[in-house]
Parts: C-alpha cells; structure tokens; sequence
C-alpha cells in the first residue's frame, strides 16, 4: 500500500524564509499549500514545468474561518508572520486554526529566549506566542535564529552610496545564520517521521562577527572601501526614524538588537550541523553570492 503524501501549510510562505521552505519542500515527497494574506499578492505563476505539489490560497489573518479554511486537511504547518505590533494576535489566530482544523505539528520561526538585563520588545511578542503554543499544541518546535545573513540587505543604500555602515554595535559580535539553512531545518522537522522531542532549538551559525569585521568583508568583497561607523543608540534610533523613516517600533526593535549583542554574547560556534546534516554556510559565501546588492553607486543616481 502506497503511503499517503502529507500536506504541510507555510504561512509566510513569500518571505525570505519561507520563500525557501517552499522551494524546498517541492524538492520534497509532499504536497505544499503557500498561504498568501492578500489574493492580489504576486506569487510565483503557473508555467508548463510548476511543481505539481505546490499551491497556495489566501486568507485574512483576523479571519478564523478563512484561517481554518486555509489549513483543512494539512498535516503540518510552518508558522511565520512578518515581525509587527500585531504579531501575537495573527500568530494565536493562526494556531487555534491549525488546533481546530486537526493540524498534529507546528514548527514556529521563533526567536532567541532574551535574559535580564537585556530588553527586546519583538522576543516578548515570540515568548507571548510560543506560551500559547506548548498550551495548545502536542507536537511543535520553536526554532530560534539570532539573526540572518539576508539581513544585511537592509544597509545596502548606506554602503552603495555613502560607503557607510552604521550601528550601535560597538566591538560586540553578532551570530549570523543563512536562512537557507534554518529553512532546512524547518523542512526537516516538518517532514520528520517520528515525533518532535525537542519544543525548541537555537540556531547558530558558525561565526560570531562584528560590524568592523563586516566592514572589511564587504570592502574586499566589493573592491570599494566600506567603513563602519559606531553612534549611540540614541543616534541610530534618529537616523533609522527620521532618515530611513521606520516605524519607531521596528527602530526600536534594531537598537534593541545592538545593545542585547552588547549584554549577552551570541554563540561563536554553529549549532545546526547535526539538523542538516552539513557544515552550515558562512558569511564569506553569501556576500559573494550578494556582492551586487552592495557594490558602490555614484551618490548623483541616489538624488536623481
């Protein structure tokens, strides 16, 4: 008798990560459902070679019957929502969903557990949501990454156009992780045969870095010379709301992230080898592989 493919939800699934769960997954013997927010979000269109197992549907987080449809029928599922104010209350929604809708497993992409005497706002919200799954889940796992490397897109127009990294940072190291590997581990946990021991995992990469050490990586990587400029938290909290006109909670989010590397030091060593069965990717591989997102731009095609 030939065994029946199991169906695993992604939520998330056009973000950085769960863009590669999914991709994946259609390597995988499974049948894959993206959940989009939004029915007029671009999503990958149909050709003559799309992946057979792959769909996806829409539905509004604040919709439970939209959300239970979404999940009918699933084995799986991988909890993401993007990083807001209403985090908690999408990510609740979404697991008495999968609760009702008779889902056995959750792999949650958490975040790492924050001690005193650091603060960060955005790991409350994660603790708040991962309490409420191990009360209303028999079988999840939390998996908690400190940071990406894909994160550093987000500097890009300061390095392409001011050669210019800045941050609170100090000579703190932060530890980094390709979210290509994380989405391996949540492919195999999502898939795994036997049932989750483990209800969380801290993912770390294999190298703790500064920003000063990321400087000359970038530099000899983009043949330009990038410099990392060290300003107080009050500073890049300015800089980040009036320049780069973010919400001050996701500013106060990144400063947030500064001063925990600062207060509580990130792992040195990886801790994902044995999940995926490989050495996990290094920084120096993905900058290579992303030199273009940071090579440097005349500062006239910035103003024009």
């Amino acid at each position: 008798m030939k065994k029946i493919k199991p169906t695993i939800v992604v939520f998330g699934c056009t973000g950085t990560v769960g863009r590669e769960v999914m991709h994946q997954l259609n390597a995988c013997d499974c049948i894959v459902r993206g959940v989009l927010r939004n029915p007029e979000r671009p999503y990958p269109v149909p050709t003559g070679t799309w992946p057979s197992n792959i769909t996806y549907v829409s539905a509004d987080l604040n919709s439970s019957g939209q959300l239970k449809q979404a999940c009918i029928g699933a084995d799986a599922l991988f909890l993401l929502t993007a990083t807001s104010p209403n985090q908690v209350q999408y990510e609740v929604n979404i697991i008495d969903a999968a609760r009702q809708s008779g889902i056995k497993r959750i792999v949650k992409l958490s975040a790492p557990i924050v001690q005193s005497p650091a603060k960060v706002e955005v790991s409350q919200w994660h603790s708040k949501i991962d309490d409420y799954l191990s009360q209303n889940m028999g079988e999840f796992c939390c998996l908690r990454p400190h940071s990406f490397m894909q994160n550093w897109e987000r500097n890009t127009l300061t390095i392409q156009y001011f050669g210019k990294i800045y941050g609170a940072l100090g000579n703190a190291q932060r530890n980094y992780v390709d979210c290509r590997d994380v989405a391996t581990v949540a492919v195999n946990y999502l898939l795994a045969t036997e049932e989750l021991k483990q209800p969380s995992v801290v993912l770390a990469g294999p190298q703790a870095i500064t920003n000063v050490e990321m400087a000359a990586k970038l530099s000899r990587i983009t043949g330009s010379k990038i410099e990392y400029v060290d300003i107080t938290p009050d500073e890049l909290f300015s800089q980040l709301t009036n320049k780069a006109k973010l919400p001050k909670w996701l500013a106060t989010h990144i400063v947030e992230l500064d001063d925990l590397a600062i207060k509580v030091p990130e792992p040195d060593k990886d801790t994902i080898t044995n999940l995926i069965l490989r050495k996990p990717r290094i920084m120096d591989e993905y900058l290579q592989e992303c030199r273009h997102l940071f090579k440097r731009k005349p500062l006239w095609k910035l103003l024009f």
